[in-house]
């Protein structure tokens, strides 16, 4: 059986410090994969400038190299996809903003006076608070979700192309 979670002051301060590390975790995880992203587009950059000189000098290997290009082309696109800023002002039906708070797209909007008091009136409590970090933790989770599933796609394409230039030299090599 379970034991009821107690309400003592220090059990509070456990929940703040387990939202904290939550939410900066998440954003940790984004860190990294905007990293990854660079990765590939410094290395696509990289690659891009090397392989015009071989391209220019055998014939041979132009079918293995373009069939690379293009897919480091589709994986640097993918990986703009995870790098590109994105944000949008959300309005409710009466023009008051009711994005997050926490997040500069969420308040852009807003003056600073009207920020402030938007922002006091929902730290009125300990409460309110939580929620308020509980929702930047979710919102940060779905722009992860997207940055990885783009980062996957942009790993998996590069694999796949790696994998049929080789083939393609192979076969090259062979004739």
């Amino acid at each position: 059986m379970k034991e009821s979670i107690s309400k003592t002051p220090e059990d509070k301060h456990d929940i703040i410090y387990v939202l904290r590390t939550s939410q900066q975790h998440h954003v940790m995880l984004g860190m990294m994969a905007d990293q990854k992203a660079n990765v590939i587009l410094g290395s696509y950059l990289i690659f891009i400038t090397v392989t015009q000189g071989i391209l220019d000098k055998n014939e041979l290997l132009s079918v293995p190299i373009w069939m690379l290009t293009i897919a480091y082309t589709l994986a640097a696109i993918f990986s703009l996809l995870v790098i590109m800023p994105r944000f949008k002002s959300k309005k409710s039906k009466d023009g008051k903003e009711y994005g997050n708070l926490l997040f500069f797209g969420g308040f852009t909007e807003l003056n600073q006076d009207e920020f402030i008091k938007e922002l006091s009136g929902k730290l009125q409590s300990n409460q309110n608070a939580h929620e308020m970090i509980m929702q930047d933790i979710y919102q940060i989770g779905q722009v992860l979700n997207k940055k990885y599933t783009n980062l996957r796609l942009s790993y998996g394409i590069l694999a796949i192309g790696v994998l049929t230039s080789f083939i393609a030299y192979t076969i090259v090599e062979i004739m």
